[in-house]
């Protein structure tokens, strides 16, 4: 009777354990579908890219956005073959065809966030405060962060349990001002955004390091003390996933 009594307390002891097992990576995105009449949401390589690097590396990933479902995609060329492949993969399509609200998402799971760029950020997710919360749990228990474009917008309004912001301290890089006043037509050049990126992670005590045009620095940042990946455009995908991959192995 002693015997089974231990097998049953060791098979629920192993049983919690897997339970809260940490695997899987989630995906941050919005659910807004358009700015000045025109389609937008989550860049499509912003997304698909770092994706397939976790996918391939045989790990679980979710979807999450503030209304659930399917999550509006946006792109302008993306052909490279890496995103014609991994837009016509089954898991790809069925995790953006039903992403999942914050509230069926149990942040005990999950090793790191995703964040890809898309202007849809700036609008739901960096005010959703379930999904902000989801994110603060995530990190506070070690997770990783990993930010893309614009999707690091999302993280300006993020308190971890201490009260601060998480990007206090942390050294970062964004989408550049510059670029968004320059050269980003669909935004009308940055006046139709409710916010300066750059400024508001600055009054949020952000190590900001801003890109430099003429040296090309500052893309790419990765704050492996605080685990922080962040990258300024679209085509680091690549790059963030790997970098949030040596900091997941890292810990392990």
């Amino acid at each position: 009777m002693n015997k089974l009594f231990a097998l049953v307390v060791v098979f629920l002891v192993i049983s919690c354990n897997k339970k809260n097992e940490k695997t899987k990576i989630l995906f941050v995105t919005t659910n807004i579908n358009e700015m000045k009449s025109e389609p937008n949401g989550t860049y499509l390589i912003e997304l698909a890219v770092p994706f397939n690097q976790f996918l391939k590396k045989g790990f679980e990933i979710d979807i999450v956005s503030p209304k659930g479902k399917e999550i509006p995609i946006y792109h302008s060329g993306d052909t490279t073959i890496v995103v014609k492949s991994i837009i016509q993969n089954e898991v790809f399509k069925n995790k953006t065809e039903n992403s999942l609200k914050p509230s069926e998402i149990n942040p005990k799971e999950y090793l790191a966030v995703i964040i890809p760029g898309g202007y849809g950020q700036f609008w739901d997710t960096h005010k959703n405060k379930d999904i902000l919360q989801v994110i603060s749990e995530i990190y506070d228990s070690g997770g990783v962060i990993g930010t893309i474009g614009h999707g690091t917008a999302t993280l300006i309004n993020v308190k971890l349990k201490s009260g601060e912001y998480l990007v206090k301290d942390k050294t970062m890089t964004s989408f550049p001002t510059w670029n968004e006043k320059n050269i980003m037509k669909q935004s009308n050049f940055g006046k139709l955004l409710p916010y300066d990126m750059e400024t508001e992670l600055q009054k949020r005590g952000a190590n900001l390091k801003v890109y430099n045009h003429e040296k090309k620095i500052n893309y790419e940042i990765v704050d492996s003390k605080n685990r922080l990946i962040t990258a300024s455009f679209s085509n680091s995908g690549e790059f963030v996933a790997d970098e949030v991959l040596k900091l997941i192995n890292k810990k392990e």
